[in-house]
């Protein structure tokens, strides 16, 4: 163990941007420092803000309500935020090392996570302040080991997930959909998830015994996911990996010419690249929360933080792609230009992507009309929206993107490429028309506002010809920076 330490340790001072590294680090360390005192202080203060909020019910009964929602929650976040363990295994396996010792530095590095800590320092303080009190130190204890096997379960179950989804996403979206049928269930009012989560973990409290069932759980899983990793610690097997990569092609594009191509082009782009790819998965898991906020803003009448995750949900695609829309070609955009390139075809390329893409969001998410009709309305606008408005806003912002992009990392917690301008459309795109929205339901009325912004999707859709024109010619007065910052690594 001492030694994996130490090779990582040198690997890192080693580096080339180690002072750059270095100042990063101590950054984002005093930034996870100050998330780790908020979240402590709404642990200690969480009973006093329950028993405000809902007086007259237990805080303890309130909490536990909720823990089967965090973790099924935290596991679709795990899946975005939390990488695989970054040590480079492939060195080691030529040498005269035993794999478990291997295998046992990937399991205790990587649950060395933020997303592991932070959970502590909400259950951590709650506990003290509130179980312990009212249920003893056994009980207290108990519990928090509980909670604690919870998230080391999850920990392992997401690493296993992950492993499997690299040969096939299947075992993604299987997930997915078996979240989103539990959460059908407790909306139709099938089951409970709050009653249920809610027993079972005061229960645990009153039984302090049933500890023992968290525990076994959090064995099995790190049991399956360290067998499944043992018996793929072949370098062989990691080598023919590489080579038998094979790109899948897209012959039904070959009929729309060009513009087909280099839509066929973009796809094997996303499906062979982490960070594209990892955003077509943000993408499916931003369509779940619907679940989590439409029930709540249909009950208060709240259309307009309804039209706001509309546009998240049926638009999220445009804006995290599109914002990148040429650095993704970075690494050899250089070649890309010395080609005779149409560059009308090649945005036109990228438009239809954005439109097919948010269109089979937006059909996905029609079925939340079964929550209230209100929901088709309001989602049909931000479609509109989407496509006809805020997919020209991002391609002319990504106009002024000169910064090089790195395919191979994951979009979470990453901000290579990211500017001003990125934050800037970001706001204008969701801001501008959730204000409109906003005036123009308060003051008008609820029709009005679907009406105007509609209108401005459909008006940018009949003259997408046009504004494609201009946005090649906004191009080409900035191709000459964009090379030049593609060339800075």
């Amino acid at each position: 163990m001492s030694s994996y330490l130490s090779h990582q340790w040198h690997s890192f001072w080693r580096a080339r941007n180690t002072n750059k590294s270095l100042a990063l680090q101590i950054i984002l360390g005093i930034f996870y420092l100050l998330i780790f005192l908020e979240i402590a202080g709404l642990g200690v203060f969480l009973p006093f803000i329950l028993k405000e909020s809902m007086p007259g019910k237990d805080p303890i009964v309130l909490f536990c309500s909720y823990i089967i929602y965090y973790f099924l929650v935290g596991l679709l976040f795990r899946f975005q935020l939390q990488e695989l363990p970054s040590l480079s295994i492939q060195p080691y396996l030529t040498q005269n090392i035993k794999r478990n010792s291997m295998l046992r530095f990937l399991n205790v590095r990587s649950l060395i996570h933020i997303i592991n800590i932070l959970p502590l320092f909400v259950f951590i303080p709650f506990a003290v302040v509130e179980i312990l009190p009212a249920y003893g130190a056994v009980a207290t204890n108990c519990f928090l080991i509980s909670m604690f096997a919870l998230v080391v379960n999850n920990h392992f179950l997401n690493m296993y997930i992950k492993r499997k989804s690299i040969n096939s996403s299947w075992w993604f979206f299987s997930i997915i959909l078996v979240i989103a049928i539990l959460k059908a269930f407790d909306y139709f009012k099938n089951f409970s998830f709050e009653s249920t989560s809610s027993n079972l973990f005061v229960d645990l409290l009153n039984h302090p015994w049933l500890f023992v069932f968290p525990l076994a759980l959090a064995t099995m899983t790190f049991r399956l996911n360290n067998n499944y990793l043992k018996s793929h610690l072949y370098i062989e097997e990691l080598v023919s990996h590489r080579k038998m990569k094979v790109s899948k092609n897209y012959a039904f594009l070959d009929k729309y010419g060009d513009v087909g191509e280099m839509i066929s082009l973009d796809l094997k782009l996303i499906f062979r690249n982490k960070r594209p790819k990892s955003l077509i998965i943000l993408s499916g898991v931003i369509l779940l929360y619907g679940f989590i906020f439409y029930p709540k803003y249909l009950q208060t009448g709240n259309y307009t933080m309804l039209f706001l995750f509309a546009l998240f949900i049926t638009g999220l695609f445009i804006s995290n792609y599109g914002q990148f829309l040429f650095a993704w070609q970075s690494s050899h955009f250089d070649g890309m230009m010395s080609y005779n390139i149409n560059m009308k075809q090649y945005i036109k390329a990228k438009f239809l992507l954005f439109v097919t893409v948010c269109s089979l969001q937006f059909l996905i998410a029609s079925l939340y009309g079964f929550m209230g009709w209100q929901i088709l309305p309001i989602q049909l606008a931000a479609f509109l929206y989407s496509i006809g408005v805020n997919s020209f806003v991002t391609i002319y912002a990504a106009t002024y993107n000169y910064k090089y992009l790195n395919l191979s990392k994951s979009s979470s917690m990453n901000f290579q490429g990211i500017g001003a301008i990125q934050w800037l459309q970001s706001l204008l795109i969701s801001l501008g028309p959730v204000g409109a929205f906003y005036l123009l339901n308060k003051f008008i009325g609820f029709w009005s506002a679907i009406l105007f912004i509609s209108t401005l999707g459909v008006v940018g859709l009949a003259f997408n010809e046009l504004i494609i024109n201009w946005l090649v010619g906004q191009f080409n007065n900035r191709k000459h920076k964009i090379l030049e910052g593609f060339r800075e690594r």
